[in-house]
């Protein structure tokens, strides 16, 4: 009894790996013994756990999708079409003054200062030699958000989950092929459990959804048809669903859940549907009755935000920023979203002053001081440029960060005039990322002043394989191909 109240302070302590092994010596002992069967269960679980609501962020395109209920939205009720809504006030902080829209992600995602699990494409569309650069991206894991990518348990489960499993003792006395869901529908103090085991940690998400439909016909058969918890396996069911591509078929579920209870997670899964299925305008007004019931809600009204940069409703994006800001001040994905307004309404000053707030909360990335290094560089700052964009070189380990801080650098040396400076800056970005097609076009262009026309197509040319929708490079290639 002392070995399991001590894995009890150590899963509160959250040393998963010490409590797993205190309770594998528990189930040596007895393996019919409950206890640490759920202790170890919710251990394990919590070692690889990851907030799916968040890691599935993207929209992706399936042109086999049938339960799309158009393919010709309208205007402004797409996330696909969208395209960011010019200023019309003075009292507008969202675009340029120069008339260029913001730079989005491959996603589709306009480049907001922070870039959120499930939103990593780091290609910069658009971005002309003229025009002000895009902002890096200041990474949500370093400001102490979740971590990781993909849409359901199993592709988080790969490499993670299964190399824990490796030598577990206890493994042979559990087996998931010959669980009985039934069997576990009954016993109140281990579903739970079970089912996060089963698909946060194992990525099993069909018999996870055998679990909850075993739950929930035992519920309804039960006297009463009702349970406090009855909202949570309602809500898990639909998240197997959509784990398993029906969100169509989750959809009542979710709306079950929300009769039982307000619950934020239910809101945000709805939401998630309609987004799914391209519909933000019924996500947002899920989340305006969600905020109605739940005032004040960080999840809710962040969820709003997102949703209304994708589909390129800027202004009020940034006025739900500012209302998330005031609610929660240590909130770096509003003060990033807030800055990076303020730099292209071409008030650089401002959005440093955000940067360096979060800075100051211990987020310290390559893309933050790459951030910082160009409101430098536009607020006349020049002794710090140079500075930030070293450390920013010094702590990208990723090819394709490394490539986006070389490609802002380039900026900055032809906004100080040292084009051969920038042409190396170029060649090191192709070279960390050869399907940079801004850097690609770029480089056509610094090589096409040298009149070296032949090479300037070939790099306009890997550029539009690259991204073929550019209009920039396009004409850059028309342009190169008179001179043939």
């Amino acid at each position: 009894m002392d070995n399991f109240f001590a894995a009890i302070s150590l899963f509160r302590r959250r040393k998963y790996d010490e409590c797993i092994e205190v309770c594998n010596v528990l189930l040596q002992q007895n393996a019919l013994h409950q206890g640490p069967w759920e202790l170890k269960m919710r251990s394990m679980t919590q070692r690889v756990y990851i907030d799916d609501i968040e890691a599935d962020d993207d929209v992706a395109e399936d042109i086999l999708d049938t339960q799309t209920i158009a393919t010709a939205p309208r205007p402004g009720t797409s996330i696909r079409t969208a395209v960011a809504k010019p200023a019309t006030s003075a009292n507008t902080t969202t675009t340029t003054t120069t008339g260029a829209s913001r730079p989005r992600t491959g996603t589709g995602r306009p480049i907001t200062g922070i870039s959120r699990p499930g939103t990593l494409s780091l290609q910069r569309p658009g971005s002309t030699l003229g025009n002000k650069t895009a902002l890096k991206t200041a990474s949500r894991t370093a400001a102490g958000g979740t971590a990781g990518g993909g849409g359901s348990a199993r592709n988080i489960r790969l490499g993670s989950a299964s190399m824990f499993a490796a030598g577990d003792p206890t493994g042979p006395l559990f087996h998931i092929s010959r669980l009985h869901p039934d069997k576990y529908a009954e016993r109140d103090a281990l579903s739970k459990p079970l089912f996060q085991y089963l698909y946060y940690h194992e990525g099993d998400v069909r018999k996870a959804m055998a679990l909850c439909d075993a739950v929930l016909v035992r519920r309804r058969n039960s006297a009463t048809g009702t349970s406090a918890d009855g909202w949570w396996w309602n809500a898990q069911k639909a998240r197997c669903l959509i784990a398993v591509g029906s969100p169509r078929e989750a959809e009542p579920f979710l709306r079950t859940a929300l009769q039982e209870l307000q619950h934020p997670d239910v809101v945000l899964l709805l939401a998630r549907i309609y987004i799914k299925i391209d519909q933000p305008t019924a996500a947002l007004e899920v989340c305006k009755q969600g905020l109605e019931r739940l005032p004040n809600e960080i999840s809710l009204l962040t969820q709003q935000a997102r949703i209304l940069e994708l589909v390129g409703n800027l202004p009020v994006s940034v006025r739900r920023y500012r209302q998330i800001s005031a609610l929660d001040p240590m909130n770096t994905e509003a003060l990033a979203c807030i800055a990076v307004s303020y730099f292209y309404a071409n008030q650089p000053e401002t959005a440093l002053l955000y940067y360096r707030r979060i800075l100051a909360m211990g987020a310290h990335s390559p893309e933050l001081y790459c951030n910082i290094g160009l409101c430098c560089l536009y607020g006349g700052q020049l002794d710090l440029v140079f500075p930030c964009f070293q450390r920013a070189l010094r702590m990208a380990t990723v090819n394709e960060l490394r490539a986006d801080v070389y490609y802002n650098l380039s900026f900055v040396a032809l906004t100080t005039g040292d084009i051969h400076l920038a042409r190396r800056c170029l060649r090191l970005c192709i070279a960390a990322n050869g399907s940079h097609a801004s850097a690609l076009n770029n480089m056509a262009v610094l090589v096409a002043r040298q009149k070296q026309y032949q090479k300037a197509k070939s790099y306009l040319q890997a550029a539009r394989t690259a991204l073929p929708t550019s209009d920039e490079i396009g004409h850059n290639l028309k342009f190169i191909e008179n001179f043939q």
